[in-house]
C-alpha cells in the first residue's frame, strides 16, 4: 500500500512526532512511505530515511527565513502542486495529513482526484496562534480564519484521527455533523527502548552529578501550554517539605528561549532556588530520552489551562509510564482518563504532600512502578499502528 504523509513539520526536526513511530511500524509491514517534506530553516539536521520511505522535499525559495506562518502561506500554491505530483506520479493510494494548509491542499487534492485523505489532527491548531504572540485584538479574527480551514478541510476527508477523547470531542461538537468519521487513535510508545532493565538508573544519575538528590524531570519542548509556575511551586514544596530535590529540564524553547529563560529566572527568584538547583539539558536527541528519564524520580506534565493542553494525551505520559516512574500532572483530561490510578494529579501543594507520602513507601513505589509499566504496554507503537493501518484498510474500501 502506498501513502503519502503530509506531517505537522518538518520531516528532518528532531522532536519526536507520531508521524515517525506509527508509519514507521507499518513501513516495517511493506507499506511504501512517501513524505513530503517541509524545508524549514531551524531543520538543519540530517534526515535519516527508513527503509520504505521516500522523501519528496519541496523549497519555498527565501520564505523559510521569514517564519513558519508565511513560509506556509506563501508555499501554499507549491504544497499543493506537490501534493498533486506526488499522488498522482507515485500512485498513492491514502494521504495522511496532520497539517493547517497544507492539510486543506491535501483535501483538496483527495477531493479531486478521488484519493481517500485521513486527517490525523493531533492539536487544537487554532490555540497555536499563542506561539507567534499575535497582538490580543487580532486573535478573534485569526481564529476564526483558522476555524474555517478547520473545518472545510475536516469536512473533504474521509476520516479525522484525534490522539485524544477530549480532542475528538471538541473537533465532533465544532466541525463535523455526526461522529461515524471520527475515530480516536493515542499516541504510543516503544516498550522496548523505553524499558527500565535496560538503563541502569545509578549510571545514569552518576552522569548528571547526583546522587541522594530527588530528581524531578520535565522533557518535552518548552511551550506556552506549560505551567511553569506549577514546576518550580512544585519543587519548592517538596524541599519545604524536608526533601532535598533538583529540577530537571529535557528540552528546548524553539520559538522563544529568551522569553522562557527569562520567565524561569523570575520564578527562581520568586521561590528562592539557585542556579544549583536547576539541571538544564536542552534539546537532547530522542534515542538518549529513556537514560535521562531513568535518572529521574518524579516525572512532570505541568499543562496550563489552554485549550491546546486541555485537550492533549503528550507522548512524554507513556514513556514515563514505560520507564515506570511516578508522574506527577496537573489537571488534564486524557492523562486522568488513561492514568489516574497511578499519575498524582492536582494543583503543586497538594501533589507535592502526596509525592512526600509516596517517596517513603519503597514497597508502594515498587508496585506501582510494575503497574505503570504495564499500562505502557497497551500503548505499544506497534499497536497503535496496527489500529491506525486497519482504519487506512476501513477507509480504501469505503471507496
Amino acid at each position: 500500500m502506498r501513502i503519502l504523509l503530509v506531517p505537522s513539520s518538518d520531516w528532518n526536526s528532531p522532536v519526536p512526532v507520531r508521524m515517525k513511530f506509527i508509519f514507521g511500524e507499518l513501513a516495517k509491514k511493506g507499506y511504501q512511505i512517501h513524505v513530503l517534506r517541509f524545508c524549514l530553516k531551524d531543520s538543519d539536521f540530517p534526515g535519516k530515511i527508513p527503509p520504505g520511505f521516500t522523501v519528496h522535499s519541496v523549497p519555498v525559495p527565501f520564505a523559510a527565513r521569514l517564519g513558519e506562518v508565511i513560509y506556509y502561506v506563501l508555499g501554499f500554491p507549491l504544497h499543493l502542486a506537490a501534493i498533486r505530483r506526488i499522488a498522482l506520479d507515485c500512485r498513492v493510494d491514502a494521504i495522511v495529513t496532520s497539517n493547517l494548509l497544507p492539510g486543506l491542499a491535501a483535501a483538496l487534492v483527495g477531493k479531486f482526484y478521488d484519493i481517500p485523505v485521513i486527517y490525523d489532527l493531533v492539536d487544537y491548531f487554532p490555540g497555536f496562534l499563542r506561539r507567534y504572540r499575535v497582538p490580543r485584538f487580532l486573535l478573534p479574527p485569526l481564529e476564526r480564519i483558522l476555524e474555517t480551514i478547520l473545518s472545510v478541510t475536516a469536512k473533504r476527508c474521509r476520516a479525522i484521527v484525534t490522539p485524544s477523547f477530549s480532542l475528538g470531542t471538541l473537533v465532533r461538537n465544532r466541525y463535523l455533523k455526526s461522529d461515524g468519521n471520527l475515530f480516536v487513535i493515542p499516541n504510543g510508545v516503544d516498550p522496548e527502548i523505553f524499558s527500565p532493565g535496560k538503563v541502569d538508573r545509578n549510571a545514569a544519575r552518576r552522569k548528571l552529578g547526583v546522587s541522594h538528590e530527588v530528581i524531578v524531570g520535565l522533557v518535552g519542548t518548552l511551550e506556552f501550554w506549560l505551567d511553569f509556575d506549577f514546576v518550580f511551586r512544585f519543587l519548592s514544596n517538596l524541599r519545604g517539605l524536608g526533601i532535598t530535590a533538583k529540577l530537571m529540564l529535557v528540552g528546548s524553547a524553539p520559538y522563544g528561549q529568551a522569553a522562557v529563560n527569562k520567565t524561569i529566572d523570575s520564578l527562581k527568584t520568586k521561590y528562592s532556588l539557585g542556579d544549583s538547583d536547576i539541571i538544564a539539558c536542552g534539546l537532547v536527541p530522542h534515542e538518549a530520552v529513556p537514560e535521562l528519564i531513568a535518572g529521574m524520580d518524579i516525572c512532570l506534565l505541568p499543562f496550563n489551562s489552554s485549550v491546546v493542553a486541555q485537550t492533549s494525551c503528550p507522548i512524554k505520559l507513556f514513556e514515563y509510564l514505560s520507564m515506570g516512574k511516578l508522574i506527577v500532572s496537573t489537571p488534564i483530561i486524557d492523562v486522568s482518563r488513561i492514568a489516574q490510578d497511578v499519575a498524582i494529579m492536582g494543583n503543586a501543594d497538594v501533589t507535592a504532600e502526596r509525592v512526600s507520602a509516596r517517596l517513603l513507601n519503597a514497597n508502594d513505589a515498587s508496585l506501582a512502578s510494575v503497574t505503570r509499566r504495564n499500562i505502557a504496554l497497551r500503548y505499544s507503537w506497534s499497536s497503535v499502528a496496527e489500529e491506525f493501518g486497519n482504519l487506512v484498510v476501513r477507509t480504501l474500501s469505503q471507496r
